[in-house]
């Protein structure tokens, strides 16, 4: 059994396999608290073989200013950032039962996950963005994720800017776009 397809920002994410993905932007758990809190749009445990899964922090966009457009860019940056931290905090608050509508909503195998063990990637998906257009994206955001992935102890690697073709390689778009 999967999951629904994901809509966000022009793309479709998914179908991805039952209990491995959580749609949190449109979850009771953050409805209750969303007022000025930014979040990502949605959770995926990915497991390379071999290897502990992770959790995968997903935000869609369907465009990005360029590094030269300051201060649109810094605030950017700092908008993901923000979206991203919240996405990965509400999920391990969600599987610590600190909020009670988590329990219900929140797949099994994701409250199941070993935090211990477990890796996560903070993960920005842009619409349509050339592949040469990414780097400069890539450094900013992982600079401003810096002492998350320290504090964390997460791989320098954990943070990644893609576009849909990057997405699809990586398994995070899985059906067929839509013209």
């Amino acid at each position: 059994m999967t999951t629904q397809a994901i809509k966000e920002s022009g793309m479709t994410f998914g179908p991805y396999p039952e209990g491995q993905c959580f749609y949190i932007e449109k979850s009771d758990t953050y409805k209750s608290i969303e007022n000025g809190v930014k979040i990502a749009e949605f959770i995926l445990i990915k497991a390379d073989k071999g290897e502990a899964p992770s959790l995968w922090v997903v935000e869609a966009k369907s465009s990005s200013p360029r590094p030269e457009t300051q201060p649109n860019f810094d605030d950017f940056i700092e908008e993901i950032r923000e979206k991203l931290i919240n996405a990965f905090s509400l999920s391990l608050a969600s599987c610590l039962k600190r909020h009670e509508k988590a329990e219900p909503e929140l797949p099994r195998k994701i409250q199941e996950l070993d935090f211990s063990n477990a890796g996560a990637r903070f993960i920005l998906v842009i619409k349509g963005h050339e592949e040469g257009w990414l780097p400069p994206l890539q450094e900013a955001l992982a600079l401003a994720l810096r002492p998350t992935l320290k504090t964390w102890s997460f791989s320098p690697t954990s943070v990644a800017v893609m576009n849909e073709d990057l997405a699809t390689q990586h398994g995070l778009i899985l059906c067929e776009q839509e013209g």
